[in-house]
């Protein structure tokens, strides 16, 4: 029923983890992939790898692997490598080198206007884009899938460390890109001619460019068309990554079932979204969630318990049903991403050590390179 693709953003650093910059324009023909595109970003440390459309989990698990290994090929050719978080552990924004100038018009125009926020905003996410027939009601289905965003983001939470200090929290991220004007949870609309006449509205205003979207953790995409989920850190485990879109292509399912047969559950307000979005951010799969729909407060493995319930007649897929089977308990269990680099950072103690088991997590089988430029 939904198609799904992914955008990621991998860091590029060299051989002691540390954030360098990349010859983006170098290697691109010989490192291409049907599975997918990579392209550049504002910050010059950045590859933003973009896997094709895909119809199930597995595929978009699939093309984003031969990605991967394509990117590390790519800046492997450049003697770097990739790293995969929400925030590099120890850089400092003011040492990174950008895309700008006349051969970067776009970015230079965001530098212009947002300054030091654009600069310092060298954070690194997953965006799960999910495309819908045309007669689907994406408007009601997003203002829905708003209140599941702190969830993904718990799940997906990389970033506990910011220029070399414990910030506290499990995705510290959000810290940067919140500074950003238009930003942050969505407000609900009255449907897409709504959202498309308040984004028209603010670029006859000057507020957006005439090619612009908005940035919010979830948006309906002025170009694709998709509603794209934005909320997620980067995550290096492949598998945390197939249980984070078996979530929001379910959730997105379900929704677009009960929206069809006349069902219109209640659409929370952006305050309550964003409390449970602190939680995640702060404690990560240790929260204790509001359930707005029963004012109720429960643990993480009542709350997706509950979740379940609700989603699981859409498991009829075997192949993403075991993300979930196999994944949630273990990432319920585990933890996010972020305890276990910040306990790595504690048991090492040296952050060269630690920045190296980062960079060697980012492909789980490491390429080989061959003279021709390939690779397999």
């Amino acid at each position: 029923m939904i198609t799904i693709g992914m955008e990621e953003e991998v860091q590029i650093v060299d051989v002691h983890g540390q954030l360098v910059p990349h010859d983006f324009a170098a290697g691109l023909a010989e490192f291409g992939t049907p599975e997918g595109l990579m392209d550049k970003e504002l910050h010059q440390c950045v590859i933003e790898l973009k896997t094709r459309i895909c119809n199930s989990v597995p595929e978009l698990v699939t093309a984003l692997r031969t990605l991967r290994a394509q990117a590390a090929c790519k800046t492997a050719a450049q003697g770097q490598q990739i790293l995969i978080a929400g925030i590099h552990p120890t850089a400092h924004w003011q040492q990174q080198q950008l895309h700008e100038g006349t051969n970067y018009p776009h970015y230079t125009r965001l530098i212009d206007e947002y300054q030091d926020v654009a600069r310092s905003a060298f954070s690194f996410g997953m965006h799960l884009h999910l495309g819908f027939d045309v007669t689907a009601p994406k408007m009601a289905i997003m203002n829905r899938l708003r209140h599941v965003l702190p969830e993904v983001l718990a799940l997906s939470a990389s970033s506990p460390f910011f220029e070399g200090r414990d910030t506290g929290l499990h995705s510290w991220r959000h810290s940067l890109l919140d500074r950003y004007p238009r930003m942050g949870t969505p407000d609900s609309f009255d449907d897409e001619q709504d959202y498309h006449a308040h984004v028209h509205r603010l670029r006859q205003l000057g507020c957006l460019g005439e090619d612009q979207g908005l940035w919010q953790d979830i948006r309906l995409h002025h170009r694709y068309g998709t509603l794209e989920v934005r909320v997620m850190d980067a995550h290096p485990d492949l598998d945390r990554i197939g249980l984070i879109a078996t979530l929001l292509k379910w959730e997105a399912e379900t929704l677009l079932l009960e929206l069809n047969a006349g069902h219109q559950s209640q659409v929370w307000s952006r305050a309550c979204i964003d409390e449970n979005k602190w939680r995640a951010r702060r404690h990560g799969l240790r929260a204790q969630w509001i359930e707005w729909d029963r004012d109720d407060v429960c643990s993480s493995a009542v709350h997706f318990e509950r979740w379940w319930s609700r989603i699981a007649f859409r498991a009829a897929n075997a192949s993403e049903r075991g993300y979930w089977e196999r994944q949630l308990a273990d990432a319920l269990d585990e933890g996010t991403f972020a305890e276990a680099l910040r306990q790595r950072a504690q048991a090492d103690a040296d952050w060269p050590t630690t920045l190296q088991w980062l960079a060697a997590m980012a492909c789980d089988e490491p390429p080989v390179l061959q003279r021709a430029g390939g690779w397999r």
